[in-house]
């Protein structure tokens, strides 16, 4: 069947009779070769005539169409599952699935050598890939035993159909369980079966093992248990899992937490029972720990092994526990709820290593003062004491001296500026006297209704400016850190300090461009006191300098407690999970940060990766800003991994950091021992338009007869196009008549003297 058509330019039959209208009109008005004889005007008449009507057929586009009909080879997919799981029961008689389904095969391999004399039969074993069989050989030639360590049928399934791109499909028979257990398929069961939907070609589907058993499938898994903990030393850690109990129904399992400490003891929590009361239930557990070391900890949940467990490597299941130095407990008395509290509050309580507790004791409930505050200043928790814009009389002198004799035994105090503090608020005759690095008169009293005396205090702007070296004035490094600290606003104003004490420790560590101390910095006993004359380093934060804020903060805690050179958490290294199944990817971040907390973005890092089995490879870092990142393309042997970072600095090494993960070692295969006939229905349901459905195992041999007997359509319709000009022929061919005629045009009117 063929027929003719055209396609005009522009899709237009219109522009095409004008432009062939224009060229007529010019040709009838056009011509000077009216003198010659009428025989030589009638040829060239006739050649441009020629010319017009190959252009109006060139931008007409003649079209043809002939449709003929050709035999087309069928091929027939027939997948059989060849992973581990085929060694399972097929049922409660003790065969496997393996050999149910090698007798299925066995008993269909004439059939199939039958249907390969008329279409391809392409015979194909899958687990995570696809494996050819020769069906020419005699007989089969079948893996003796199912040994595929993953079972991936989307990616098998799409792999097969894209061998056979352009050829028609009889049908794709697929025999297996039905279990999916590759870790990262490329194609998805789902999709493979759109595909397979869109094509038009049926999947048959047949099931193999049996369903979901009581007394076949006992199971205990461990589930849900995080994969890493933080926590700081000496405080309690719960750790919750859920046990998954199937076939085990009203039976008492114990359940213990295994934790392995830093230096390779294992602590024993537990055992507790657990107990499922109908089955297929997921019974929460927790269970308690208090780490009394810092360091790294693995913890593992176990769950007994059950009677008639197939697989018990799912009983158990580990996490990574760090345990940090004991975090900082700070107690902080506010009297004014100012920017200054708000600014300093969201450092502290942003600070992973730091624990804040804030008292505002309100100065319009003076009538009620002193407040009640001695349980918490005897508390030995507490690390450090903030006091900020607070009147000695809010708390009086029998807790003040508590204060006092805390700072003695070892605690830190800092001292904020405000209209309240020091002198101003009377702590001249107060305990707190002796703790502080100043000096102060019976006369510096601020009253609550009086005017703010302007005596007491240093009018703005005071731009502040470190008077040496010191690690609560190190903003930055060398001769930078001035420069530093010339950059940030200045204060709004300050205390004036009358006098800095003459004893041992203390220092005025940053002064006004006056040389008047707005810093000062003492100690008492044990215990280490700083005195901050301003109450506006918000101001720092609210132009900009948030990260000089932070650091400065951060740095009067620490040098308080004592810990301004300690380098805990100096080089870290942070996964985003920590388990991880065999032939993952592993990525990660590293970096160097000062003991203050601010990354070090002029270090330099390299890493090491120590394998389950100790041998030692180098990890790949790429710096991103003050942050290195780095993978792992591919882990695959089950076990511990143990990442170590090493940073350095002009040739000195800053610390080593550690990471740690793990890779599972549970056979996925043998975990599920249930077969999931729902899903090879469900993939056989989307072709069931074309024919699709479950077949039972029996019934093979007489689906292959079926499609023997009633073979698909093999005939298909085959359209061939030809357009004037489609090809670079005929484009040429056209090119040239229109050429050999405007020649043949103008070389008869130059022998006719018309040139």
């Amino acid at each position: 069947m063929s027929h003719w058509f055209l396609q005009p330019i522009l899709n237009s039959y219109v522009l095409v009779a004008a432009i062939v209208a224009v060229l007529v009109l010019l040709l009838v008005i056009g011509p000077a070769f009216r003198r010659l004889p009428r025989p030589q005007r009638l040829l060239l008449t006739a050649l441009r005539l020629c010319v017009i009507a190959l252009v109006a057929v060139a931008m007409l586009r003649p079209t043809h169409i002939s449709t003929t009909r050709r035999q087309q080879t069928a091929v027939l997919i027939l997948l059989f599952d060849q992973s581990r799981s085929m060694q399972l029961p097929q049922a409660s008689g003790g065969t496997s699935r393996w050999s149910a389904q090698q007798d299925v095969l066995r008993q269909a391999e004439p059939l199939l050598r039958e249907l390969s004399n008329n279409m391809e039969v392409k015979l194909y074993g899958f687990d995570i890939g696809l494996h050819p069989v020769d069906l020419t050989a005699e007989p089969l030639a079948l893996p003796e035993t199912p040994d595929g360590q993953q079972t991936d049928i989307g990616t098998s399934l799409h792999a097969a159909l894209q061998r056979e791109l352009g050829k028609r499909l009889a049908g794709v028979v697929l025999l297996g369980d039905g279990v999916q257990t590759a870790f990262r398929p490329a194609v998805e069961i789902p999709e493979a079966g759109r595909e397979l939907a869109r094509l038009g070609y049926p999947l048959y589907a047949v099931p193999f093992g049996q369903g979901l058993d009581a007394v076949q499938a006992r199971d205990v898994a461990v589930e849900n248990l995080q994969d890493q903990y933080t926590v700081f030393v000496k405080n309690e850690l719960p750790v919750t899992a859920t046990i998954a109990i199937r076939g085990c129904t009203n039976q008492a399992i114990p359940v213990r937490l295994l934790v392995e400490k830093p230096d390779g003891q294992v602590d024993v929590v537990g055992p507790v029972d657990v107990v499922a009361r109908v089955d297929e239930e997921q019974v929460a557990v927790e269970l308690r720990y208090v780490p009394e070391q810092p360091g790294n900890y693995k913890l593992t949940m176990e769950a007994a092994e059950q009677a008639g467990e197939l697989v018990t490597k799912n009983n158990r299941l580990s996490a990574f526990l760090r345990v940090l130095e004991g975090g900082l407990k700070l107690l902080y008395l506010e009297g004014e709820l100012r920017e200054e509290q708000l600014f300093l509050r969201r450092v502290l309580e942003a600070s992973p290593d730091m624990e804040l507790e804030f008292v505002w004791i309100d100065s319009r409930q003076r009538d009620k003062w002193p407040v009640d505050v001695a349980g918490s200043l005897r508390d030995a928790k507490y690390d450090a004491f903030i006091l900020g814009d607070l009147d000695a009389a809010a708390l009086g002198k029998d807790q003040l001296q508590l204060l006092a004799e805390a700072v003695g035994r070892g605690k830190g105090l800092a001292l904020l500026g405000g209209y309240h503090s020091y002198g101003a608020g009377g702590y001249r005759d107060t305990p707190l006297a002796d703790v502080m690095p100043i000096t102060m008169d019976r006369l510096e009293r601020q009253d609550f209704a009086a005017p703010i005396r302007p005596d007491l205090h240093l009018a703005g702007p005071q731009r502040m400016r470190p008077a040496g070296a010191h690690p609560l004035t190190s903003l930055s490094s060398g001769a930078d850190n001035v420069e530093a600290w010339d950059r940030l606003p200045p204060l709004a104003g300050a205390n004036r300090f009358l006098g800095v004490k003459d004893a041992a420790g203390v220092r005025i560590v940053a002064e006004n461009e006056a040389g008047q101390p707005l810093l000062v910095v003492g100690e008492y006993g044990q215990g280490r006191v700083v005195a901050m004359a301003g109450d506006s380093t918000y101001r720092w934060a609210m132009r900009g300098f948030e990260a000089e804020h932070r650091r400065f903060w951060r740095q009067v805690i620490l040098w308080l407690v004592g810990r301004e050179d300690r380098e805990q958490d100096q080089v870290w290294v942070k996964l985003d999970q920590r388990r991880f199944q065999p032939d993952s990817r592993v990525t990660f971040a590293a970096g160097v940060n000062s003991p203050s907390g601010e990354p070090m973005g002029d270090a330099d890092l390299r890493g090491e990766l120590t394998l389950p089995d100790g041998q030692r490879r180098e990890l790949r870092l790429t710096r991103d800003g003050t942050t290195w990142r780095g993978s792992i393309e591919t882990v695959t042997a089950p076990g511990d991994y143990v990442m170590e970072v090493t940073a350095s600095r002009d040739g000195n090494v800053l610390g080593t950091g550690r990471g740690e993960f793990m890779v599972f070692d549970r056979d996925v295969e043998l975990s599920m021992s249930a077969a999931d006939h729902d899903q090879l229905a469900r993939l056989a349901a989307m072709t069931q338009e074309f024919g699709g459905r479950v077949v039972a195992p029996e019934q093979v041999s007489s689906l292959l007869e079926d499609i023997r007997d009633r073979p698909p359509e093999m005939e298909i319709e085959v359209q061939t196009k030809w357009q004037l000009a489609d090809t670079a022929g005929d484009a040429w061919a056209l090119l040239l008549l229109f050429v050999a005629l405007l020649t043949a045009e103008w070389f008869l009117r130059k022998k006719w003297g018309l040139v």
